[in-house]
């Protein structure tokens, strides 16, 4: 019989391929379910599979009573660090331990290149004493549950498409979980890290932390997130960062973590409670996304001070009962409408907040000195200036007073904003 194409392999070939049971392709062992949500569920609890692998159930057989011998006879002849390359490995199979051997007595295992076609349930893996997954791909769900891994645990390089869970571990090593795609939820539940905790330059679906502990530092540089799973997944991102004086990254998280607070507040609201407690964090994140965005405050005190300040000149005017215009005012009553038509053309069209920004700001300046002629600002100034009514002797009513609150209210954001590029307190 021919040997196995793969290198450093002495298995026989396996049927028509030129590679052995371990190596081989399996595409072919599977049909895909059409399967509604609930029926996927009740099929997985019966089978411990995704696909229909049926017509394969013989080949599963004899891939993992082989893979387990391949397991025993490195044990055996005490070849106890090893890596494991190019491995196709499909379903486990009804009601199977797929690994029966003294896991355990191996120091070091490595998977590296290896493909997981369907659920896979590696908890007996960290029986070994180091364990290594590298540039592996993950095609459904993945579990590692109820463990305890004596050193080192590094999972690098790995795409993985459905879902992963850890659950009820203890990581006594360096765990890195470094430069991996991890394209739907990544989720850690009574999880104990004790050491070293890597998690940088991965890019992350969802990442879910309950009940997770950290003795010692965790890393998330560079990592890209696009939605945490709980307030508790954010405050421990930015712990982490903070612990490294990296005030910035820590900023991002600290504005999630609050946005997650705010979920909660809502689901309080429906309950009749937190009423007053939510409206605060919604002026606070509407201003300023949780004092995080200098630019969102910046654009509210042009706003609220343009409409403040054409409330004053309606009050002068009307005082005196007089009302000036010259015709270069349709002129810039024109380039407005045509700015603000711009600018929601834009907002379809293009995702760049601060262009976005920039155009309202403008066509809002364009009206206002249309409606007010007030075009070196001079009015719109003494408006946002909150101290300005401490210098004279102006009266002022109730709308103004309001005016006054909001625009210094929007000031102490836009000086916190800026000031949370560096430190926070």
């Amino acid at each position: 019989m021919s040997k196995c194409s793969c290198g450093n392999c002495d298995l026989e070939v396996f049927g028509n391929s030129d590679k052995c049971i371990l190596h081989c392709e399996k595409d072919g062992w599977f049909k895909h379910n059409n399967f509604n949500e609930e029926d996927e569920k009740i099929f997985i609890s019966i089978f411990r599979c995704v696909n229909n692998w049926e017509s394969s159930s013989e080949g599963i057989d004899l891939f993992w009573n082989t893979f387990n011998e391949k397991l025993k006879e490195n044990i055996e002849n005490n070849f106890l660090r090893f890596t494991l390359e190019n491995i196709n490995f499909p379903a486990m199979g009804v009601n199977k331990s797929y690994t029966e051997v003294e896991l355990y007595k191996i120091k070091y295992l490595e998977l590296k290149d290896c493909t997981f076609l369907d659920i896979i349930d590696m908890s007996d893996f960290f029986s070994v004493q180091n364990l290594k997954i590298n540039d592996c791909k993950f095609k459904e769900n993945v579990f590692f549950k109820e463990k305890i891994l004596k050193e080192q645990f590094f999972f690098q390089n790995n795409e993985v498409f459905k879902n992963i869970d850890f659950f009820n571990m203890e990581f006594n090593g360096t765990c890195s979980f470094t430069n991996n795609k991890f394209k739907n939820e990544l989720t850690f539940n009574y999880i104990i890290f004790n050491d070293l905790v890597i998690f940088n330059n991965s890019e992350i679906e969802d990442l879910f932390f309950q009940n997770t502990f950290f003795r010692k530092e965790s890393n998330f540089l560079d990592i890209k997130l696009s939605k945490v799973g709980s307030r508790e997944t954010a405050r421990i991102i930015k712990d982490s960062f903070e612990k490294q004086n990296n005030i910035i990254e820590s900023n991002k998280f600290y504005a999630l973590e609050m946005k997650e607070r705010e979920k909660e507040l809502e689901e309080d609201i429906k309950k009749g409670k937190n009423i007053f407690e939510w409206l605060v964090f919604k002026i606070h994140g509407l201003s300023s996304n949780h004092s995080q965005d200098w630019l969102l405050a910046l654009f509210w005190i042009f706003i609220v001070g343009f409409i403040a300040s054409y409330y004053d000149f309606n009050l002068i005017q009307n005082s005196e009962d007089k009302y000036i215009h010259y015709n270069l005012s349709s002129i810039f009553k024109t380039i407005g409408l045509i700015f603000i038509i711009l600018f929601i053309d834009r907002l379809c069209k293009i995702k760049d907040k601060f262009t976005n920004i920039s155009y309202f700001i403008i066509s809002s300046y364009l009206i206002y000195i249309y409606a007010t002629e007030d075009y070196l600002l001079s009015l719109f100034s003494q408006t946002i200036n909150p101290f300005s009514v401490m210098k004279t002797n102006d009266p002022i009513n109730g709308i103004q007073l309001f005016f006054k609150i909001i625009i210094a209210y929007l000031i102490y954001q836009l000086i916190i904003s800026i000031r949370q590029n560096t430190r926070r307190k």
